[in-house]
């Protein structure tokens, strides 16, 4: 994990290059998540967690060159409902992400894009059994985005989430799934 990381900063670091023409993206989202595993062991319980994920919401930075190549991070946040025997509670996922993506731009003010991104995930249990546990996350994502004014555009993303989640009493709680996500974006 420590490599891939130092790899991943490595790789953001030679991009970050100082370039003739770069602007910087404000992207605030919103979305609906769908989680792969919803029966899971947590913390010792077998458990159920809602498929859908609520309060699902992101915050992106990006800087991105006229060649199309973009480079940032990303916070995405989500609750998703968990019952077993001992209760019910709620799963927190927090995803912090170093990002990179590929804009192409066949038409005037719409920009396609695929993307990748690879960072921490903090998973917090409460209502049953708390704990909090931290562990890998990567993601892929494609996406359109549509620019009404220079400065301002909306944006729409499918999102494949790989996060085997952190350890809770012994046992990691997986938050992998797909999200859709719309909001905008404010380029300055």
């Amino acid at each position: 994990m420590n490599r891939t990381y130092y790899l991943a900063v490595l790789f953001i670091l030679v991009l970050a290059a100082p370039c003739a023409f770069a602007e910087d993206a404000l992207i605030l989202t919103v979305g609906a998540t769908h989680l792969a595993h919803t029966h899971q062991t947590v913390a010792g319980y077998d458990s159920a967690l809602s498929t859908t994920g609520n309060n699902v919401f992101g915050i992106a930075w990006e800087k991105r060159h006229y060649n199309g190549v973009a480079y940032g991070g990303e916070l995405l946040l989500s609750n998703n409902t968990i019952s077993n025997s001992s209760g019910n509670g709620t799963v927190a996922s927090r995803l912090f992400l170093l990002t990179l993506k590929k804009y192409h731009r066949p038409w005037a003010h719409v920009y396609p894009y695929v993307g990748a991104g690879v960072g921490l995930a903090d998973t917090q249990l409460s209502g049953v059994n708390g704990g909090t546990g931290v562990g890998p996350a990567v993601e892929v994502d494609g996406g359109v985005e549509l620019e009404w004014a220079h400065s301002l555009g909306f944006y729409t993303e499918l999102r494949g989430l790989y996060v085997p989640g952190g350890v809770i009493y012994g046992t990691r709680v997986n938050m992998s799934g797909v999200g859709l996500y719309a909001g905008v974006s404010l380029l300055f």
